[in-house]
């Protein structure tokens, strides 16, 4: 289920369940308290496990399971005990931080461009967007 298929309630129910970073993290009575559940549907909300949760919580399991395989994978050693490189070995980490870098850290790696239009629609690199705030600027233009 897509977040935006989620009511408002539940958005908030994951967001205080699911991130670390969140004060009732983890803490499911106190995560559905705080999105405004009731007591008692509060209190079994994991028991009851409703179809928006199960199917959201397994996707951070997958989630957190592929990672875990995406670190093994660049971490594998791709020179054999006879120092022969694994081609195979080698390509698949390459395809997998390609994969991790373009998709995942897109807003870091990428290498497509923004158009500044504060100045006159010229390119800018998206690193240069991210990192710098050209918005106010009369010539965003990098050197």
């Amino acid at each position: 289920m897509d977040k935006e298929h989620l009511s408002p309630q539940q958005q908030e129910f994951l967001a205080n369940y699911t991130n670390p970073n969140s004060d009732t993290f983890g803490n499911a009575l106190q995560s559905a308290l705080k999105a405004k559940y009731s007591q008692e549907y509060s209190e079994s909300i994991t028991y009851q496990m409703p179809d928006w949760l199960a199917e959201n919580l397994g996707m951070i399991k997958r989630l957190k399971q592929a990672e875990r395989v995406l670190d093994k994978t660049l971490e594998m050693n791709t020179v054999d005990q006879e120092g022969k490189v694994d081609n195979q070995l080698l390509r698949t980490q390459v395809d997998v931080a390609k994969f991790f870098s373009e998709r995942i850290g897109k807003k870091v790696y990428s290498t497509k461009t923004e158009v500044d239009h504060t100045s006159g629609g010229k390119p800018i690199p998206l690193l240069n967007a991210i990192f710098t705030d050209n918005s106010n600027k009369e010539d965003s233009e990098t050197n």
